[in-house]
């Protein structure tokens, strides 16, 4: 019995995970829709990679939604839930290219990448890979 209790409490803490990483990329995705040049100004780093554009701004945020909601539908379908966290690893990888681009540097730009990037997207993978039977 309580093996089964902390399978079952493994099991809903990392639905718990999924939704509330899910959540956190929806609420960053509209931000990037409804306030792509404040999104743009405010996120450490974001100025330092390039020009303003709001077209590939608010792509993005687009893709930031879908795989939000992706990983919140965990309840109804780990595979959707887990499909969905492919789009923040790739990005979480091409990231990693950047900071090694930039010189392993460990300033403002590395840290939002660990916090708002890295962590979120590898501990997703992580939950949804649990859950996927």
């Amino acid at each position: 019995m309580q093996a089964d209790n902390k399978t079952t409490n493994a099991f809903f803490s990392m639905k718990r995970l999924l939704s509330l990483v899910g959540a956190l990329y929806i609420v960053n995705g509209l931000v990037m829709w409804f306030a792509p040049h404040w999104w743009y100004e405010t996120v450490p780093g974001i100025v330092e990679m390039g020009l303003y554009h709001k077209h590939l701004i608010r792509d993005v945020g687009i893709v930031y939604i879908v795989a939000g909601f992706g990983q919140c539908l965990i309840k109804r379908s780990p595979a959707i839930a887990l499909y969905a966290t492919m789009w923040p690893a790739l990005h979480a990888l091409y990231h990693i290219a950047i900071f090694f681009d930039r010189g392993l540097k460990l300033d403002a730009i590395a840290a939002t990448n660990l916090l708002l990037i890295q962590i979120p997207a590898w501990a997703s993978l992580w939950a949804a890979w649990r859950l996927r039977k």
